[in-house]
Order: C-alpha cells, then sequence, then structure tokens
C-alpha cells in the first residue's frame, strides 16, 4: 500500500481528533488531564524544528506527525468538553458571560519623545487605543483586584500578568483597557497567551509592531498608523487578523502560524511582495487575489513602480493565512 506522505499529516490529525473525545466518553482518558492538552502547543515548534532537521531524508515525516498530533490532542480536547476550571482559556473567565473580576487600581505615566511598550497579558481580555499627548493609562479588572505588574519610565513602560511562571489559571477576570500616546514614537510589543485582544493604532508612531498569540485571538488594526517600519506576528495554536497601512515607503513584515490562522488585509493600490517560506500542511489564497506566483515569491501587479511597498515574510505549519477576506480582518 501506498501512503501519500504530503497528506500523511492531515490523517494522523484527524485521527486523533475523534479519538480523543471518543476516549474521555469511554472512561479511558481522564477529563482533567485531556482539559490541559492545550499545554502541549510548544510540541507544535519541536515538530517545525525535526521536518528542518531532518529535511530530504526519509525521518522528515517524524516532524509532520509530531505537530498533526499536538494539534490533534489541543483540537480534540475542546471538542470533549472544552477546558474546565483550573485550566485552560475557560480558567480565565471566557465564555461565562460575565465580565468577573473586580476592578484595580488605575495607573497613569507619560513617556518622553521615542518609547517602549510590552504588554504580556495571560489568561485575559486586552482592549488598547490611542490618544493624543504623550501620556498612558491602565486600567481594568480581575480575580480580587490584583494588579498587573507594571513598570514604567519616561523610556518604557512594561505590563505583565501577576503570574511569572507562564499560565496562571488562578487569574480569572483579567481584563485591561490600555491607552497609549499618539505624540510618541513606540515600539510595541505584544504577548498573549490564552487571552483575546482588540489593539487599534490608528494615527500612532508605531516603528517596530511585535505580535505573539498562544492558545488565543487577536485583532489588530494597524491600517491607520501614521509611522511605520516593521511588523512582525508569530501564532501559535491560535488566531489573528490584522490590518496593514499604507506605508511610506515601504514596510517589512513578517507572519507565521503554526496550527492555527491569520487573516490579513493590505490596503489596494499598495505594492505587495510575498516570499513564502515552509509551508507544512499550510496553505493561502494568494492565487485567489490575483497575485502572480515566481518560485516561493507571490507579487501583485504593479509592484516594480508602486510608491508604496509591502514586503511580507510569510509561514504557515499546520494552519492557513487568508490575504484580504471576504469579511474583512475587524
Amino acid at each position: 500500500m501506498h501512503v501519500n506522505r504530503g497528506l500523511l499529516g492531515w490523517g494522523v490529525f484527524f485521527i486523533t481528533l475523534g479519538c480523543v473525545p471518543l476516549a474521555v466518553r469511554a472512561g479511558y482518558l481522564d477529563p482533567a488531564v485531556v482539559a490541559r492538552a492545550w499545554e502541549l502547543w510548544p510540541l507544535i515548534l519541536v515538530g517545525i524544528g525535526l521536518s528542518l532537521i531532518l529535511r530530504n531524508t526519509r525521518a522528515a515525516v517524524l516532524g509532520t506527525l509530531v505537530g498533526a498530533i499536538t494539534v490533534g490532542l489541543i483540537v480534540g480536547s475542546l471538542l470533549a468538553g472544552g477546558m474546565p476550571s483550573g485550566g485552560g482559556i475557560s480558567a480565565c473567565g471566557f465564555g461565562t458571560g460575565t465580565a468577573g473580576g473586580s476592578a484595580f487600581p488605575d495607573q497613569a505615566g507619560s513617556f518622553g519623545p521615542v518609547a517602549q511598550v510590552d504588554l504580556e497579558l495571560n489568561c485575559g481580555e486586552l482592549a488598547s487605543t490611542g490618544a493624543d499627548g504623550t501620556g498612558w493609562t491602565l486600567t481594568g479588572t480581575a480575580d480580587g483586584g490584583r494588579s498587573p505588574d507594571v513598570r514604567a519610565s519616561a523610556e518604557r513602560l512594561q505590563v505583565r500578568s501577576p503570574s511569572q511562571g507562564g499560565f496562571n489559571p488562578g487569574i480569572r477576570g483579567s481584563r485591561w483597557d490600555v491607552t497609549l500616546p499618539r505624540q510618541v514614537s513606540l515600539a510595541l510589543g505584544l504577548s498573549l497567551n490564552a487571552g483575546s485582544a482588540r489593539v487599534d493604532l490608528a494615527a500612532m508612531r508605531v516603528p517596530r509592531l511585535t505580535v505573539s498569540v498562544n492558545a488565543g485571538d487577536a485583532t489588530i488594526d494597524a491600517s491607520g498608523l501614521a509611522e511605520t517600519g516593521s511588523v512582525n506576528a508569530s501564532v501559535n495554536a491560535g488566531s489573528l487578523a490584522i490590518s496593514l497601512p499604507a506605508p511610506a515607503p515601504t514596510l517589512h513584515a513578517s507572519l507565521s502560524v503554526n496550527a492555527g490562522s491569520i487573516d490579513v488585509c493590505v490596503p489596494e493600490g499598495v505594492g505587495l511582495r510575498i516570499h513564502t517560506g515552509r509551508q507544512a500542511l499550510g496553505s493561502n489564497n494568494y492565487a485567489d487575489r490575483g497575485l502572480a506566483r515566481s518560485g516561493d515569491t507571490w507579487t501583485r501587479a504593479g509592484f516594480e513602480t508602486a510608491a508604496q511597498r509591502i514586503e511580507l515574510d510569510t509561514d504557515a505549519n499546520l494552519g492557513s493565512i487568508t490575504l484580504n477576506p471576504e469579511a474583512g480582518c475587524g
């Protein structure tokens, strides 16, 4: 019997996906243990690494199998009943229909002309917008009114969830509302773990934007940025919708998805060239959007003469990247 190696990963994924809920319902697997399957997401990266190291050898399929099994376990655990209280996203207070938590003390400060902002949220919701001036504010709620860890100066703002060891399901109902200044040049970093975020960067100056989404979802509207230079985003077992701006003159962006999805919106009339990296069981719709392919490069017509250009690097491993989806990126 001949096995199509190109479809092997998908087959293993669906087998694992179906076996996990069946085993839970039959009593062979403890639901409490299965609910923590999302913590295995780093194995997806291990699988990708194995595929790269063993490329062009018969053992290369091992990396694909590791990734497929891991994703199957994570998604299968959700189908088996989700992540109960004490673990995973539901432990963050999602899916309950209530905000949860108590208000923590408001915090505020101001920056000089250039600053760096790092927001790291584990188990919670984040909403961020811009405002005129040079000041920033942080308000929100958390279990017991516990404040996030904040370190601030005129050059830097760092806001982190109280848990220092990664995911901490003891912090429920966390919600941050962060206002950032439009008159400051900000290097902005967002790290979201088992959470949800909506970020509006209209009229802001962000020369460098870095986004990491792990077992969560984020919507980043960067279409109205007044200044930008680079955008880098990675998604692991999650989803991201991001709208890119019309740059002046060139924007360099990198998007990577492992077991998840990225929707990316690019303005019409902007020159676009996409360089694709490894596509291990990944997919894209670049051809459907009229881009011409040459090897691993996809180009929008008129790129060479465009006054504004976007150079985009993409990788999709057990995931998808959708350019200008019909429903938009909002």
